[in-house]
């Protein structure tokens, strides 16, 4: 169970958002110049308890079970685990055949604007009520020094640190990060529970990346930060419902779309 709890929910959005393609694993394609093999995706954990999972399952029902669908069970599962909530995951994904290490980079990175993540999130089909809530998965996990290195020495090329960060808390970090690929809690004070102190840290100023604390500086995402950090049952509700939305994003369900991968590490040799 911990071995699920700390390789699945190390990033919860490996089952969806870090899938640029849609939830059609083609982050878990072990190729050169794959999604899994670029800068973006190297601080993401879990494989191996995907691979393990998926061994299982083909032992006792080959071709059966997608690895699109191990990820979201399995992201769902390990919520459960960390003290979250439990929500219905439909089935019936297929996996995809394509990854490209560069669409990995399109997902967002840490350092956009409010604007730029309501945009890529209605991409997707998602609001701004999702944006904010599947935010809330930064209770758990943890981010590489890389992501957020500039608001501690260059803030918007200012030489200078972020202005929001406090200085107790700007020390900690300038102490914890190294190097690039050091890595530090997102939720700096209940990193290992599925709460709402990560809404609660941005109230107190103590957001680790500039798409968190921003949420709390912007009128348009503010309230929901507001709302979500004083009601759990809210937070947990909503994350639920958007995580449903999200794992719809992009499936590949016909008959002529995808495949069941056997190896969610490679595509299948075709038949001859």
């Amino acid at each position: 169970m911990k071995i699920l709890v700390n390789g699945a929910l190390d990033a919860v959005f490996l089952a969806t958002v870090r899938d640029e393609g849609g939830c059609d694993a083609s982050i878990l394609l072990n190729y050169r110049r794959s999604e899994r093999r670029a800068l973006a995706s190297k601080t993401l954990r879990g494989f191996r308890v995907i691979d393990d999972i998926k061994a299982e399952l083909e032992r006792k029902c080959p071709r059966t079970v997608s690895c699109s669908d191990i990820l979201t069970a399995a992201a769902r599962d390990a919520t459960i685990l960390a003290g979250g909530p439990f929500w219905e995951v439909p089935f019936g994904r297929k996996d995809g055949r394509i990854t490209i290490a560069a669409e990995a980079e399109r997902v967002p990175q840490g350092r956009e604007n409010v604007t730029a993540l309501i945009d890529y999130f209605k991409h997707l089909g998602l609001d701004v009520l999702d944006l904010v809530a599947l935010s809330g998965a930064h209770t758990i996990g943890r981010a590489a020094c890389h992501s957020f290195n500039d608001r501690l020495y260059n803030f918007n090329r200012t030489r200078k640190p972020d202005p929001n960060l406090k200085p107790p808390f700007l020390n900690l970090l300038r102490r914890q990060c190294k190097k690039d690929m050091d890595l530090v809690f997102l939720d700096a004070t209940t990193p290992k529970m599925f709460d709402t102190a990560y809404f609660k840290n941005l109230q107190k100023k103590l957001g680790l990346l500039t798409t968190d604390q921003a949420l709390q500086s912007d009128e348009r995402t503010s309230s929901f930060v507001d709302l979500m950090g004083n009601q759990p049952f809210l937070f947990e509700s909503q994350f639920s419902a958007s995580m449903v939305k999200l794992g719809n994003v992009g499936v590949l369900v016909r008959k002529n779309e995808g495949e069941i991968r056997v190896n969610c590490n490679f595509i299948n040799r075709r038949r001859k």
